[in-house]
């Protein structure tokens, strides 16, 4: 079973940023009726969602996530010994784009840096990647970010998800902290990769033709487009995430009444509905942020702590979270965290104009 544990190291602040552009539900009204509109907002929770422009990137709301985080906390980045980026909406194929965030936050040469390819649980295997590399070296500070525009890589016409995924970016400022113990328990199962893909431009399959073609669910796309087995996806939420947790907690030799607050990826309003049934947890204890910021992946959890505790003053939060979702790949962890250092998620249209090259410029 793979379980970690850390000590010693906590969370200093979370920031995170969403673009500008926010899209509500009722807009895809004359693509798909407004029947499709109700079942769907009734089904997930969601109302509206925020979508990246064209020409902002992942790395673009991470790194405005980690300015913010810098201009609420004093820190000196020269203290900062390494930096993780989560993200699958990479800005070029190569390099990483962690190596161009390091450039624009200012991150000393000394500062590792590094590019996590996963997606909705990612901000608990980021977590605990970040923090084992911290048990074993001697800096100061971690800096964990986020991002996704997965709403880039949805075809237009997908009423099962189109609807569904909202563009974001998050930074987490790890410290040393004496007494603070983190737990994780991480899982994944290959067999299940094809319940969520997106199978062309990769290099298995570089340029495939643009065909569209009838998938399983009765939706047409191309292989350009994200495939989601909604009921595949939904039978893993409901079955392996419960079993997970119930695992976690007689792991750890601790009970849903040692937690205040139970975060959740924030998959869909009806998944957590069940988690919230099957694991009687208390329900205001189980914030939602979906139903305003849709499905964010990997950043869903820090969104959702944010948006949901960013203004309590002076509350120490115990929260179990759990990430799940595309790969199949899946987390649960405990982290502390005080909710005056979650701050208030801010949108931008910023994106880094340097980063288009044009042929004769590099």
């Amino acid at each position: 079973m793979s379980v970690f544990k850390s000590s010693g190291i906590g969370i200093a602040g979370i920031a995170c940023a969403v673009p500008k552009n926010n899209v509500p539900v009722e807009s895809f009204t004359s693509a798909f009726g407004e029947e499709a509109i109700r079942n769907f907002t009734s089904v997930t929770g969601i109302k509206s969602t925020y979508k990246a422009l064209p020409e902002q990137t992942a790395s673009d709301l991470a790194v405005v996530a980690a300015q913010e985080l810098f201009s609420r906390i004093n820190v000196a980045k020269s203290e900062i010994g390494a930096m993780f980026l989560v993200t699958q909406s990479p800005d070029y194929r190569r390099p990483s784009s962690a190596s161009v965030v390091q450039l624009r936050l200012g991150l000393p040469i000394d500062c590792s840096c590094m590019e996590i390819n996963l997606g909705c649980s990612g901000f608990v295997y980021g977590l605990q990647t970040a923090m084992a590399m911290m048990s074993a070296s001697d800096y100061k500070y971690g800096l964990l970010l986020l991002g996704e525009t997965a709403t880039k890589l949805v075809d237009p016409m997908d009423k099962s998800i189109v609807m569904m995924y909202g563009d974001a970016g998050a930074a987490i400022l790890l410290e040393r902290q004496e007494d603070v113990k983190t737990t994780t328990l991480l899982r994944s199962d290959g067999s299940r990769y094809k319940a969520i893909i997106l199978p062309a431009g990769g290099f298995r399959d570089m340029a495939p033709d643009h065909e569209r073609f009838i998938c399983s669910d009765g939706i047409e796309r191309s292989l350009y487009d994200i495939f989601m087995d909604g009921t595949s996806v939904f039978s893993f939420s409901i079955s392996d995430i419960p079993e997970a947790i119930n695992d976690y907690l007689k792991i750890t030799e601790t009970a849903v009444s040692d937690y205040n607050a139970f975060v959740f990826h924030q998959a869909n309003q009806f998944i957590i509905k069940q988690l919230i049934k099957k694991m009687k947890l208390p329900k205001d204890q189980v914030p939602l942020a979906l139903d305003r910021y849709g499905n964010t992946g990997g950043i869903s959890i820090p969104l959702t702590l944010c948006d949901a505790y960013g203004d309590k003053c002076g509350e120490k939060l115990k929260s179990l979270i759990c990430g799940f979702g595309i790969g199949l790949s899946w987390g649960v962890a405990n982290i502390e965290v005080d909710t005056d250092n979650l701050y208030p998620i801010i949108q931008t249209d910023d994106y880094y104009k340097e980063g288009k090259l044009i042929p004769g410029q590099y």
